[in-house]
């Protein structure tokens, strides 16, 4: 990852970056280094580091949701760095181009920048909504290389989301009409955010994150029901009863849909910053945000 200087506009500490993928794509990106409160290493850098996913339909600003993440672990002196997916915001590629393979190395190419940028720091991965169970699957896989997971409305059932529950689908079999589109445009618009191309659709049949669940061994913080989600909240709660690591699933009811930001924050800092023995192995509702 190059360093580009800071974007205008932006807050202190915040830097745009650029990053390469595996197969030679820009990612856009920004990195907020901390030397502000909270733990630090020997060489002054912050202990503690976030890779940031966005979800479906999204940016690396997430709606405002980022940057304000951002500036509030800053606070508390934790470093971060966001990009665009392929395919989004100011990033190379296309949507239909994404598949979940492809985000996995997408993943592991920007910890590993990370842990460039921030060497002495303990990673945590977070990711919202499609990039949920991919995230959840390097961790099972990769879990030695990060600290926390961090997952905000998780999808983790890509069959179920986008073949088994999908109308253009029947038995498994894409209906003639989406096949005539998939076939003409290369890919299917699922409303309100997701593009899904020929790549991605086959994955799903193979790819299962829910299977790999138990092999994580990070600490897990699951948050469901931070704003509009396609995603049930039972995908979360049964997510949660599958993990053996340390872990806490916090739900945000109906009357806190709306101040959701802040709490969720809130919880996000406390998990990253906690001794590894504090996960609990239970569903809470998140308290009145403030």
């Amino acid at each position: 990852m190059t360093e580009n200087g800071n974007r205008g506009g932006a807050a202190a500490g915040e830097m745009a970056r650029s990053m390469t993928t595996y197969d030679g794509l820009r990612l856009a990106g920004t990195a907020v280094v901390t030397s502000g409160a909270g733990e630090h290493t020997a060489s002054g850098e912050p202990e503690h580091a976030v890779l940031l996913l966005h979800g479906e339909g999204a940016d690396r600003d997430h709606g405002g949701f980022f940057p304000r993440l951002a500036a509030e672990f800053a606070a508390a002196g934790i470093g971060s760095l966001r990009f665009d997916l392929p395919g989004h915001g100011e990033s190379e590629g296309r949507p239909e181009e994404l598949t979940l393979s492809g985000l996995l190395n997408v993943i592991d190419a920007g910890l590993r920048d990370l842990r460039t940028l921030l060497p002495g720091a303990r990673l945590t991965l977070f990711a919202s909504g499609l990039t949920g169970g991919v995230a959840a699957g390097y961790a099972a896989r990769r879990g030695s290389e990060i600290d926390r997971l961090v997952l905000i409305n998780p999808l983790i059932d890509y069959q179920r989301q986008f073949v088994d529950e999908a109308p253009n689908w029947s038995d498994g079999r894409l209906d003639p009409d989406a096949a005539a589109v998939l076939r003409g445009t290369g890919r299917l618009d699922r409303a309100p955010a997701y593009v899904l191309g020929r790549a991605m659709l086959n994955e799903v049949f193979w790819l299962q994150p829910r299977g790999v669940l138990e092999a994580i061994t990070a600490p897990v913080l699951i948050v469901h029901g931070a704003g509009p989600t396609p995603v049930p909240v039972d995908s979360s709660r049964t997510a949660a009863a599958a993990l053996r690591c340390p872990h806490r699933l916090v739900e945000i009811g109906d009357t806190q849909r709306w101040e959701w930001r802040a709490p969720v924050i809130r919880e996000s800092i406390e998990w990253i910053l906690a001794p590894v023995d504090s996960g609990r192995a239970e569903a809470e509702p998140l308290p009145t945000a403030r």
